[in-house]
């Protein structure tokens, strides 16, 4: 494992660690980087993440009504 891989998954659980490191291999295909294919895997995982708004907060204060 590099110290790249390990700057960026310092807060990771080991089960999560294994799967982002994992992902990253699986991406550095042909001529991408190492620091390309972090960079993408992190982006596929934020992607997932994504609701909008302000949960619970009234809307007229940038809340959304789920």
């Amino acid at each position: 494992m590099s110290s790249l891989i390990d700057s960026y998954t310092k807060n990771y659980s080991p089960s999560e660690k294994k799967e982002f490191i994992k992902l990253v291999n699986d991406e550095m295909t042909g001529s991408i980087t190492e620091l390309s294919a972090i960079l993408l895997v992190k982006e596929k995982m934020r992607s997932g993440n994504k609701k909008g708004g302000l949960i619970d907060k009234p809307l007229g204060a940038g809340g959304k009504k789920l």
